[in-house]
């Protein structure tokens, strides 16, 4: 199939004028596709792909940690370099895309709520990593951060944007929860299942949302580097206190979900 292409923003018969308007301003890309829902699957299942393939290959050579982690950073990052020339293949540039400075973070509030949450993992799970660890730990977070930005904000959102912005955010979400349901296979119990499917949809809400308001992807890229470093680093993710962290951190996501969502660009009207 082609890439289908086009940019959100530019004057057609479908986007007001607004001169000085968030939309205006931070003109993000859309694809113009007959078949936004089956991007949106191929792009998700595309960003885990190499993921997948590293935890494989670690897994069947049997490396230790640090060298296991160094190894999985390496196919993570290589499923990002993917998605860059995905984009850069399509018209859209990458500031269109996502990559560039943030703008209005007045009407995120300034993205405390998402500074909560770390805080609140570190709370109630506690830490416990070798430095040698963390030092793979962060190469990891690096990729996995780039990784997910790009192909679930990036281009899944600019697959389902031409739905409207809303709806593509909505969408995006519950495709980035879903595909956290392969924790089924790595034995989960039911209530971290459970939580974990409710936070990872509510962080992909989040995530979209400040990236319709503030036009950059880099914001979520810093915070999944800082999440996911901690997350890995966290001493014991089943306790009931952790448990109860994840459902805090959950009912703190859903609210600053709320939030953001009232303070999103007004849908387009036809001229």
């Amino acid at each position: 199939m082609r890439i289908p292409q086009r940019l959100v923003g530019t004057p057609d018969e479908t986007t007001p004028q607004r001169p000085g308007g968030a939309a205006t301003r931070n003109r993000l890309a859309t694809w113009d596709t007959k078949h936004p829902w089956l991007w949106a699957i191929a792009l998700a299942f595309g960003g885990t792909l190499l993921t997948a393939f590293g935890v494989g290959f670690t897994q069947t050579r049997q490396l230790d940690q640090p060298a296991a982690t160094y190894t999985q950073a390496g196919f993570v990052a290589l499923s990002a370099l993917v998605g860059l020339l995905i984009m850069w293949r399509t018209r859209p540039t990458l500031a269109q895309y996502g990559f560039r400075r943030p703008r209005e973070l007045d009407r995120t509030l300034w993205l405390l709520p998402l500074a909560v949450i770390p805080v609140i993992l570190v709370a109630t799970t506690g830490l416990r990593v070798t430095p040698a660890q963390a030092l793979a730990y962060l190469a990891l977070a690096v990729a996995v951060g780039t990784n997910e930005e790009i192909w679930f904000r990036g281009l899944q959102l600019a697959a389902l944007r031409g739905l409207g912005e809303r709806p593509a955010i909505i969408g995006g979400s519950a495709l980035f929860g879903a595909m956290h349901l392969t924790n089924f296979f790595a034995g989960s119990p039911p209530l971290h299942l459970g939580l974990q499917f409710a936070f990872a949809c509510l962080v992909g809400l989040v995530l979209a949302e400040i990236v319709a308001i503030t036009g950059s992807l880099w914001i979520g890229i810093a915070w999944h580097l800082v999440y996911d470093l901690v997350a890995w680093s966290a001493v014991d993710t089943y306790a009931p206190t952790a448990l109860a962290g994840l459902a805090v951190m959950t009912v703190v996501l859903a609210g600053y979900a709320v939030w953001l969502w009232r303070r999103l660009p007004a849908p387009a009207r036809p001229a």
